[in-house]
């Protein structure tokens, strides 16, 4: 991306390395949910130095960044670079929106055909990630995945039989089976072990936010767990983690939730069912914050809460942050964290 980029209101934008001026609103939403992050940029259409509805007619295809910081230099922040995938022309009010995705989504619209034999997780995550143009910033793993045994049969193919299954599919299951987290930052694809709470957590006391709400699920009890199933066709077996709970909810007796999995050996199913289990508690407490920008706070990062008097203060991981930014009303930020005491199986 070129440097000559524009400020306004210490935001920026660059599409294809040009300043883009005019920006009036912006929404940049990054997750912790093995899923894209997305942006939403609305600018004002007019004569030079603003593009004109020609220009934006014209434009087959942009990549975008969105920077923030106090003007040109080391200090800059990106928040997001990714593809426009549509553009949205207002003729009338002469403004025009681009949405997109970052640059995983190349790999999500991604379906390409090949097998994966006598690799190991973080070779398969790399050689994709080089397949899209993006630096692999992998852990390594061991052991190979490419088949479920040695009979010729591939456990990870994206072949006639997996047409269904993009890029991104393939590399989420890589991750999830081996408890790591996998996005894209900028230009690189990281691989990397999912942390049940951050090592650095930002303190949050309600004076520090415009508005703090909590959603407690009453229906997932306080010891939930998850049960999984799975039959595996070179043993002729069927392996389950029979992790039954024993938490009570309205003084009944709590059921498990059931998954199903294929070709797993027994110790996959123990550690499938601690993964859902520590996904499902997730749900329990979850934290809304409504709050000027923060961009210490940020997905995978933590939170500590403080100063409510309750037994929701504590450590919150986050999930994701929404930043919205005006050229009238300035900007503020949503985010959406969840109580730390829920992921501490992952």
């Amino acid at each position: 991306m070129a440097e000559v980029v524009a400020y306004e209101n210490n935001v920026a934008v660059a599409i294809n390395g040009t300043a883009t001026l005019g920006l009036l609103h912006a929404a940049i939403t990054s997750t912790n949910c093995f899923s894209a992050d997305s942006y939403s940029l609305t600018f004002a259409m007019g004569d030079a130095p603003l593009s004109d509805i020609s220009v934006w007619s014209t434009l087959a295809s942009g990549c975008v960044e969105v920077l923030t910081g106090s003007g040109p230099g080391p200090a800059l922040t990106s928040l997001i670079t990714g593809m426009i995938d549509s553009v949205h022309i207002d003729a009338i009010r002469r403004t025009v929106t681009v949405e997109g995705r970052d640059l995983s989504a190349s790999l999500v619209d991604s379906y390409q055909q090949g097998d994966f034999v006598n690799q190991t997780a973080s070779e398969v995550v790399a050689t994709i990630a080089n397949r899209h143009g993006l630096g692999a910033v992998v852990t390594s793993t061991s052991g190979f995945i490419g088949r479920y045994y040695g009979d010729g049969y591939t456990r990870l193919s994206t072949g006639q039989f997996s047409r269904l299954r993009s890029d991104w599919d393939l590399v989420v299951e890589l991750a999830r089976e081996n408890q790591f987290d996998v996005f894209v930052t900028g230009k690189q694809l990281f691989f990397q072990p999912s942390s049940p709470v951050p090592a650095t957590l930002t303190p949050i006391t309600p004076d520090m936010v415009r508005s703090m709400r909590f959603n407690r699920s009453l229906v997932v009890a306080a010891n939930a767990t998850a049960r999984v199933q799975a039959w595996n066709s070179q043993n002729m077996v069927c392996y389950d983690s029979s992790a039954e709970s024993t938490a009570a909810t309205n003084g009944s007796t709590s059921q498990p939730f059931l998954f199903s999995a294929s070709n797993s050996t027994s110790t996959q199913v123990t550690q499938s069912a601690a993964r859902y289990t520590a996904e499902i508690n997730r749900l329990r407490t979850v934290l809304l914050l409504e709050m000027p920008w923060d961009l210490a706070i940020s997905p995978r990062g933590g939170i500590m809460l403080g100063e409510t008097g309750s037994l929701l203060d504590g450590p919150y991981l986050v999930d994701s942050v929404e930043r919205l930014y005006s050229s009238t009303s300035g900007s503020r930020q949503t985010v959406r964290a969840v109580s730390a005491s829920g992921v501490s199986g992952t």
